[in-house]
């Protein structure tokens, strides 16, 4: 396990195919265990580690641009720069409010306003249980570097041409 986390993610393209990997093998898993018929609290169970193993994981190899590589990270920091924090937080924020919505309107059973996924009200819950945690964790995350005074660095810019 040590090993694993001592790798790094730098480049864009690969953090994208590590997401895209851990989105297919969740998906995968949660696939299989379907169609053997697992009961929900399984299926769950699997959700919950097929998401926030690949997301524990992701923050702690992912690196930032300019972003010292060696050192690991605070065990509260979730990406490089406060501002990512702060966005993919807010994003987390929305869909578990948006979450929150649905819930009430499948518990009052509103019907079409929402589309049950499998396993009906108890998959909702916990999908908007996840996105919750992951909503604060990444603002905490944001909000103490802010106070730390971690900002990203100031990109160089060319701003001389070549003139032909």
């Amino acid at each position: 396990m040590r090993r694993l986390l001592d790798l790094r993610i730098v480049r864009w393209e690969l953090k994208t195919l590590y997401i895209v990997v851990a989105w297919i093998v969740g998906f995968v898993v949660a696939g299989l265990l379907r169609s053997l018929g697992s009961p929900t609290v399984v299926l769950e169970s699997a959700n919950a580690l097929t998401t926030f193993v690949p997301f524990a994981l992701a923050v702690r190899i992912f690196r930032g641009r300019d972003e010292p590589v060696e050192p690991p990270r605070a065990w509260w920091r979730m990406t490089a720069w406060p501002t990512l924090s702060r966005r993919l937080g807010i994003l987390f924020a929305v869909l578990t409010a948006v979450g929150v919505v649905g819930v009430a309107l499948l518990l009052a059973g509103v019907p079409g306003a929402v589309a049950p996924a499998q396993g009906g009200v108890a998959v909702s819950v916990s999908s908007t249980l996840q996105f919750g945690v992951l909503a604060f964790l990444y603002l905490d995350s944001a909000i103490r570097m802010s106070r730390l005074g971690i900002t990203r660095p100031e990109r160089l810019r060319f701003t001389g041409g070549m003139k032909l």
